[in-house]
């Protein structure tokens, strides 16, 4: 069933390298007749999007993981360095999803990918987040890999994985994977790819 909603004021509240709005809003109720009007604030805006892929080669029996430093888990109180996937906006300059994975896995591990699975697009955090993240596997070369990457103009530094299959799994299990891009591609690895997992895994000592 198809609700009504509108936007009766929309005002920016923060521009920096995010950008964040208040909405004045009101919606229909499930019951009926439309409701008050609220105030709801939102990070991003129409067409926010994030691409996201976990690297793999077939060949090797490789998954690829990034390290960095992310403020989100220390202002929680965790762990701030992350293990993660590949994974970045999209710029203006990008003509599609796939190109911009292409962009960031050149610019994170050093190399783009022989062939790009896409997985779901979803979106992150719907409660206060406009982005959608769009999900991929990456079938690389992972000897063209570099061991750190980064963009000195935006203050990154990032260390590159390298993991054969059990590693990975190793990993899973003590939660050293602990962000929702990465345990989806996981995911999503594990049940597209189950013999590729199986088969290095019976090769390994």
């Amino acid at each position: 069933m198809d609700y009504c909603y509108r936007v009766e004021n929309e005002t920016e509240t923060y521009q920096g390298f995010f950008r964040v709005c208040r909405y004045t809003i009101a919606y229909e109720r499930y019951r009926g007749g439309m409701g008050e009007s609220v105030e709801r604030e939102c990070l991003g805006r129409a067409g926010s999007a994030v691409v996201a892929a976990l690297p793999y080669d077939p060949e090797r029996g490789e998954l690829i993981f990034v390290e960095q430093f992310r403020i989100g888990a220390m202002v929680a109180g965790g762990n701030p360095w992350q293990n993660e996937i590949v994974a970045g906006f999209m710029d203006e300059k990008d003509t599609s999803p796939e190109a911009a994975m292409q962009r960031e896995l050149e610019e994170e591990i050093g190399t783009r990918a022989h062939r790009l699975e896409h997985l779901m697009s979803y979106y992150g955090s719907p409660g206060g987040s406009a982005g959608r993240v769009h999900l991929y596997l990456a079938e690389i070369d992972s000897s063209q890999t570099v061991a750190y990457s980064g963009l000195a103009a935006e203050g990154e530094d990032i260390a590159v994985h390298r993991l054969s299959y059990r590693e990975a799994l190793d990993w899973l299990a003590a939660g050293k994977l602990d962000n929702a891009n990465t345990l989806l591609a996981m995911q999503a690895f594990l049940l597209r790819h189950p013999h590729l997992a199986a088969q290095h895994q019976k090769a390994t000592p």
